[in-house]
């Protein structure tokens, strides 16, 4: 096996505790150079509302979202936008390279109990032209409970500016099955201002999902 990002050739150590765990092993794709380009968010000193990177307060951003009345999706993201983080996405989005997909599958461990893993899918349009969804590839090896579908837009948002994003309207609709999970994660491969997974959000409140819906995403 090789780096996904790199190339070179990738061994693993696992240490005994998960050799005898009854856990499956998650076998990384990156290797620790290439893991080390890569920035973490630390939860402990992020936003409690979206995540972002040392803010231990709720960021004037989640205070504009509480005002106008969207539910707090406390968010978590994994690591920040940094040169290397956008030039994975570069790559693996803009120029479809699928290959990248599970590139850091052995960091997504969400699965829990009574928690609905749902991902904010792709447009068609889009769809057709990557031939993939690139939020589907990167949690595909997740349970993924695809309640969401997104009608055609305009503009792709990478396009847009951030007052652009915040005033896109409304493209989810949300089907619920009949007997949903009492908890959401709404999953996203990148927050920026949140405005499409607020829009999430409300098109399953819409639907009538009564429960509690939280966020998460590869990036912050």
């Amino acid at each position: 096996m090789t780096c996904r990002w790199c190339h070179r050739p990738l061994t693993q150590d696992f240490p005994l505790a998960a050799l005898v765990s009854l856990r499956p092993l998650r076998l990384a794709r990156l290797c620790p150079r290439c893991q080390a380009r890569f920035t973490r968010i630390k939860s402990a000193t992020a936003c409690p509302g979206c995540g972002r990177a040392n803010s231990p307060t709720l960021c004037a951003d989640c205070q504009r979202w509480a005002a106008a009345g969207y539910p707090s999706l406390h968010h978590r993201a994994l690591f920040t936008y940094g040169e290397d983080m956008r030039l994975f996405i570069q790559q693996y989005k803009g120029q479809g390279h699928y290959q990248l997909h599970d590139a850091f599958e052995d960091c997504l461990d969400l699965a829990r109990r009574g928690v609905a893993l749902v991902p904010l899918v792709s447009e068609p349009k889009h769809l057709a032209k990557r031939g993939f969804d690139p939020v589907v590839g990167l949690f595909g090896h997740l349970p993924l409970s695809e309640w969401l579908t997104k009608a055609d837009t305009a503009r792709p948002q990478a396009e847009k500016t951030r007052r652009e994003r915040l005033a896109t309207p409304q493209s989810f609709t949300a089907t619920l099955p009949a007997h949903p999970a009492p908890r959401v994660l709404l999953l996203d491969d990148l927050y920026t201002t949140g405005r499409t997974l607020y829009h999430a959000q409300q098109a399953l409140l819409a639907a009538g999902y009564r429960g509690e819906i939280h966020s998460f995403s590869l990036i912050r």
